[in-house]
């Protein structure tokens, strides 16, 4: 995969990562475990996966899940964890 694809991937993750950020202190009521942030930030995460997929083109064989855990979902779940508990505390 080339290097600007990979780039595009993370922006665009990282970019729906903060809006996410913004909206869940409004959305998520309460406190989260470790693992509940986890699983969901995946499940929010997940259909970034098959929209990225879809719009730049690309194969299961080019952008596999093992690929979007690496390039999408760690840049995705660092942002929306990053923005949401600065907002959090601002808020609370």
């Amino acid at each position: 995969m080339e290097y600007k694809v990979e780039r595009r991937i993370s922006l665009i993750h990282a970019a729906a990562g903060a809006a996410l950020g913004v909206a869940s202190p409004f959305l998520i009521p309460g406190t989260l475990t470790l693992v509940s942030v986890i699983i969901v930030g995946f499940l929010l995460a997940y259909p970034l996966y098959i929209f990225t997929r879809r719009t730049l083109n690309l194969s299961e064989k080019e952008f596999t899940l093992r690929d979007w855990l690496g390039k999408g979902y760690l840049y995705f779940f660092a942002a929306w964890i990053l923005v949401w508990t600065i907002l959090y505390n601002f808020l609370i």
